[in-house]
């Protein structure tokens, strides 16, 4: 099974059948009806937070998950009225309790990192203009792995460069709908070849523009950001990666102010559809991959996972 085909089972099977059969159950399920009717509300909640809606869209995202809450309560009204639900299995019962515990702690640790404010932060101006921008993964990644997948990553961590990672953030644009689900070629993704501006003011310290853009879930991606420009400001690194080959136009030893144009997004390095990977780090040598995450926020909030910026 291709790259492609494994990620759309991925995706219908977590953001669709998932919902739906947890649904369905909390509708036939004769006992714990209200257990299983609680745990189906909490299974949607996380996914319409966390899910990689992206590829559904905007509006999918918002209709989807609602007619499905909607059902949801009116048929736990229905039980409650005609009092259906009171039949329960005692370790039945003590297995969903447990389930729902697990659940709403993970809802807890998607609420911190949307609202969160660290005490060591930066805030940026946004490194895309002209349209609607979704962050695809962001937000402190060590706190949940739903809502920022790079600090638990096994090609980070393998590579010891996931510390630096904490804060990372991917930055897609909205422009529904795409011709195709998860398309094929670069140039159907609305954030390919889409300008890429400096989000602070600093120095260049690295600059790399020779790397092909991948053709999206091709798979065998090379273990690197791809294209990218990294600016120092005093101890802080922020990278800018997966670039488009050969678009950037800035050198090692430039100062940049913020809003300055600097490359166009591509789809080079580890990457599997195009987007912007930015991500800031403290460091106190070069070798920055060795260095801390540090929070990233614009606009006064932290950039969490499916946050919508229009700029």
């Amino acid at each position: 099974m291709n790259e492609r085909t494994a990620m759309i089972l991925k995706l219908v099977s977590t953001h669709v059948v998932l919902p739906v059969a947890v649904a369905i159950a909390a509708f036939f399920v004769s006992g714990d009806a209200f257990l299983v009717n609680v745990t189906a509300q909490t299974i949607l909640l996380i996914v319409y937070l966390s899910g990689y809606w992206e590829f559904f869209g905007v509006k999918f995202r918002r209709l989807f998950p609602i007619s499905l809450e909607i059902i949801l309560l009116a048929q736990l009204a229905y039980r409650i009225r005609s009092q259906a639900f009171f039949e329960y299995n005692l370790y039945f019962a003590d297995a969903m309790f447990a389930l729902e515990v697990f659940l709403l702690i993970q809802v807890v640790r998607i609420v911190v990192v949307m609202l969160k404010k660290d005490k060591s932060m930066l805030e940026i101006g946004f490194p895309l203009k002209g349209g609607e921008f979704l962050i695809s993964d962001g937000g402190n990644s060590k706190i949940s792995r739903l809502m920022n997948y790079h600090f638990w990553s096994a090609d980070h961590r393998k590579n010891h460069t996931n510390n630096a990672m904490i804060f990372a953030a991917d930055i897609v644009k909205i422009v529904p709908p795409y011709p195709s689900f998860l398309p094929r070629e670069n140039t159907d993704y609305p954030v390919f070849g889409e300008r890429v501006y400096s989000p602070v003011d600093g120095t260049v310290v690295k600059v790399e523009n020779s790397i092909a853009d991948n053709r999206p879930y091709s798979g065998n991606y090379p273990y690197n950001t791809g294209n990218t420009v990294v600016i120092r400001k005093d101890d802080l690194y922020f990278l800018l990666g997966h670039l488009k080959e050969g678009s950037v136009i800035v050198h090692v030893g430039d100062d940049v102010k913020s809003g300055q144009q600097i490359a166009l997004a591509g789809n080079s390095g580890i990457s599997e559809r195009p987007h912007v990977h930015i991500q800031l780090v403290k460091s106190e040598s070069d070798n920055f991959w060795l260095g801390t995450g540090v929070s990233i926020q614009y606009g006064g909030k932290n950039l969490y996972k499916n946050r919508v910026i229009v700029v």
